[in-house]
């Protein structure tokens, strides 16, 4: 990017997540900081995204956390209007002006159903192509760009394994446990699925991020999987575990007895 053009506020807005957690250039870290000195709305907006990022990465001594839900942007689907059909009188006699309006009205259910098979076609191929989108988006270096392709999964269908798998991987692998986090808040609303609740328990097992771990184990209890009692009971005996993990394990055990 040139140093010696003036960003304007749109440009800086789409850059302050990366900024907050120091992905940019020096370059444009120096863009920015200037920017925000003398304009009150995007210094405000990067507080608020500072705020969000030390809710997620800081735990109090000695107390257990609350969920830590992202307040992610919701993709609103969009809805199709129904077709009505008008309703055609029939005419005992053969009048030319009945049999016409009975045929247009066959061209209509005909036309109908046409252009219901052509939307049909369209939403799917929609849909598929933003599946891509997000699964692109998922391997992105970027780790904020990774956060804003696992809100996007918000809209995907329940029996979409593409999608689940490769949540499921995120929360496994990824590096950035801001990333872990979210990937584990967004397999939430898969959690019915056997694949699903088994994942929770493996990574509880292998998790060694404190606010990840808690929010496995919240989500653990919340949804009654017993089999994580096991995982739960180690993770208690372990010293290494933080006290306020303990706490949130000493609280969720007993509801799973």
């Amino acid at each position: 990017m040139k140093t010696n053009r003036k960003m304007e506020c749109t440009e800086i807005k789409e850059l302050l997540m990366p900024y907050a957690m120091q992905e940019l250039s020096d370059a444009e870290n120096e863009q920015i900081r200037l920017h925000i000195d003398s304009c009150d709305d995007c210094k405000q907006e990067l507080e608020e995204i500072k705020s969000f990022l030390s809710v997620i990465n800081t735990v109090e001594e000695e107390s257990p956390s609350n969920n830590l839900k992202a307040n992610f942007e919701n993709i609103l689907a969009e809805e199709i209007k129904s077709l009505e059909t008008p309703v055609v009188e029939l005419h005992p006699k053969n009048d030319w002006k009945s049999f016409l309006r009975i045929a247009a009205s066959i061209a209509i259910v005909c036309g109908a159903f046409f252009l219901g098979k052509m939307s049909n076609y369209s939403e799917d191929t929609s849909n598929d192509n933003q599946q891509q989108e997000v699964l692109a988006l998922l391997e992105n270096q970027s780790a904020s760009k990774r956060i804003l392709a696992i809100s996007k999964t918000t809209t995907a269908a329940t029996d979409d394994f593409r999608i689940i798998d490769a949540l499921i991987n995120k929360m496994f692998i990824d590096k950035n446990s801001n990333v872990r986090l979210a990937a584990v808040e967004a397999l939430v609303r898969f959690s019915t699925i056997e694949k699903v609740r088994d994942s929770f328990i493996k990574a509880l097992e292998t998790e060694q991020e404190p606010s990840v771990q808690i929010e496995l184990i919240q989500i653990l209890a919340d949804i009654q999987e017993k089999r994580a009692l096991v995982p739960m009971k180690k993770l208690l005996e372990n010293e290494e575990t933080p006290n306020y993990v303990k706490q949130e394990l000493a609280y969720s055990i007993p509801n799973l007895i």
